[in-house]
């Protein structure tokens, strides 16, 4: 890598720039606000807030406490790593135990809705029907991967203790919430240019062709275009790069459908390394939530043919027929954050104004 920075120091600038132009106009907006509030709201007691609300039903089904809701809820609506990143803080606070994290992580660590409709769906594969399907391989796939890991974490969850952070000032909670966002959303750029530089030079020297032909002497039996082996392979490194090769091969749907689900719950090594840069802060192993991302890989794909076969059809017929997918061809994703933001901007004021009225 020295070497090829010293002998095609172009590639490297163009990789560099292309890589923070992703993160600037794709990755800052959509996360950046929502580190913001969901640090000021774990600040807020948010967390113990569910714990105390949420406790038996959150044990019940999925052997974890309340004050998971907290990461769940973000996690979704935000997509990866910002679920893992409040696990992260809910472990340095310890009111999650180890067990309890690893499952938390299993759930957690999925992409938010916006990116599969707007981009996976709407612009990558031109195609709308597909949304259901991917969004049950989503999120059902994250759901039905914590309940496989209750079965392997046990524990007995202590319900009754209820933990709570250090009071702050607003003053010091509003700040303490933009250093610590600022940090971490310049932490996730390095990697992303990072992972887009390696990417690009071992393109340039045909490295990854070589690792390509490896693997297309194994999936051959399945079928599988040399183009959607590269896709995947691609996959494997950086979400977006590989879905966008995925998405143009000549491969039946749902073949590639399949394969998008895979590469959407596996997320890449470039978001596993962001996801690890918050989990290497506590006792947190990396290993346990590689070994989650494998079965949730796993059961996405899983989910992805079963819910083609069952759903794609009617969806296609339906927006067809109500012209739907002309609906989503126009889908504002900066409207879906703004008013996901509104939202937690309206919870945050509220907690707020009531923590006052308390301690007054």
């Amino acid at each position: 890598m020295l070497a090829n920075l010293i002998v095609e120091p172009e590639l490297a600038i163009s990789s560099v720039i292309g890589g923070i132009e992703l993160w600037f106009y794709n990755v800052m907006p959509s996360l950046f606000p929502y580190m913001i509030f969901s640090s000021m709201l774990f600040q807020l007691n948010v967390a113990y807030i569910f714990q105390r609300f949420f406790n038996k039903p959150m044990d019940k089904i999925f052997n974890v406490s309340g004050s998971g809701i907290l990461p769940i809820v973000m996690g979704y609506i935000s997509g990866y790593p910002l679920g893992a990143k409040l696990i992260a803080d809910l472990r340095k606070e310890n009111v999650t135990s180890l067990e309890e994290s690893y499952k938390l992580l299993a759930m957690c660590s999925s992409t938010g809705p916006a990116f599969i409709i707007g981009i996976i769906a709407t612009q990558m594969f031109d195609n709308a029907a597909i949304i259901p399907v991917l969004l049950i391989a989503n999120y059902l796939g994250s759901i039905l991967n914590t309940l496989l890991l209750k079965r392997l974490y046990k524990e007995d969850i202590s319900l009754n203790t209820f933990k709570r952070c250090q009071t702050k000032n607003v003053s010091n909670i509003i700040n303490t919430a933009i250093v610590d966002s600022t940090h971490n959303v310049i932490k996730i750029c390095g990697y992303m240019v990072f992972f887009n530089l390696v990417i690009h030079y071992l393109d340039a020297r045909d490295i990854l062709d070589i690792f390509t032909d490896f693997f297309y002497k194994y999936l051959n039996v399945f079928y599988f275009s040399p183009e959607l082996v590269k896709g995947l392979f691609y996959g494997l490194f950086e979400i977006t790069l590989g879905i966008d090769g995925i998405s143009k091969c000549s491969d039946p749907l749902i073949t590639k459908v399949a394969i998008t689900a895979l590469v959407t719950a596996w997320s890449g090594f470039s978001i596993h390394m962001q996801t690890n840069s918050f989990l290497v802060e506590t006792d947190l192993k990396y290993t346990r939530f590689l070994l989650g991302k494998i079965t949730q890989s796993i059961l996405s794909t899983i989910l992805a043919v079963i819910s083609y076969k069952l759903l794609y059809p009617t969806a296609l017929s339906v927006y067809n027929s109500f012209h739907i997918g002309r609906a989503f061809e126009h889908f504002n994703y900066p409207a879906y954050y703004f008013q996901s933001i509104v939202a937690l901007s309206i919870t945050t004021l509220l907690l707020l104004a009531f923590r006052k009225k308390n301690s007054d």
